[in-house]
């Protein structure tokens, strides 16, 4: 099968009409036509951490698809999630993939093999929920095995993903708890400068969307980890 060619069709997006094959009918039945929220379910370090990938899920999902149908011309719903294998070619099929809680993944051979060919055809991955230094090198040691000729850099609020559709006003964000640091972004770029991959470290930004409809944490800073995750989704689909 030729590449796809994700950056024609993710402008399309915006006005209703990106499709995605492979997708599982039974989120959405009659309309195969919406954006979906992709979280990856991917391999961990050790029995203690499994299921890591899944923290926050579902609530996260549907709270931050229903804002995303609200503020923006993308076309999806509160359903419109699935869950995808790191190791399976399916996650070509989606512009943006969701990692929670890397500092616990180990990666595999198959991983790195398939997630690296992702990025290559120009794929888009936020990860999110993970602190301190043993995760950011566990992190940090999957990553070089799939991109090793790529360097992470801590960005800065004039990045383009962070104007590119709400003007977010500082990186000083608070976080849903104590890290004892504070939270810091950092990314990963291909040889255009195009972003590919976003990384909320000292962070949670899901924990924000899942407790969003309820006074768990105060409003304000529910806004601003949706403007966030708005501005990832805006950029991946039109860079």
């Amino acid at each position: 099968m030729g590449k796809r060619l994700w950056i024609a069709g993710a402008v399309l997006a915006l006005t209703s009409i990106i499709a995605f094959s492979g997708a599982d009918d039974y989120l959405l039945p009659d309309d195969p036509v919406y954006f979906r929220f992709a979280r990856v379910r991917f391999n961990e370090n050790g029995r203690f951490f499994r299921f890591g990938w899944a923290h926050d899920y579902p609530r996260a999902e549907r709270n931050f698809l229903k804002i995303l149908s609200e503020v923006t011309s993308v076309q999806t719903t509160p359903e419109s999630y699935i869950i995808v294998d790191l190791d399976d070619p399916q996650i070509m099929d989606y512009p943006l993939l969701y990692f929670s809680e890397p500092g616990t993944w180990g990666v595999t051979p198959a991983e790195v093999e398939n997630l690296r060919e992702y990025f290559l055809r120009g794929g888009f991955a936020i990860f999110d929920d993970f602190d301190g230094p043993w995760q950011w090198a566990a992190f940090m040691s999957s990553m070089k095995r799939v991109l090793p000729e790529r360097k992470m850099e801590r960005l800065t609020l004039d990045h383009p993903i962070f104007q590119c559709f709400y003007e977010i006003e500082t990186l000083d964000m608070v976080a849903p708890r104590s890290y004892g640091r504070p939270a810091e972004f950092y990314g990963m770029s291909d040889e255009t400068g195009r972003l590919q991959v976003i990384v909320n470290f000292n962070n949670d930004i899901g924990d924000f969307w899942e407790w969003s409809d309820t006074d768990f944490f105060p409003v304000s800073l529910s806004n601003e980890a949706y403007k966030l995750g708005v501005n990832y989704v805006i950029y991946a689909l039109t860079h």
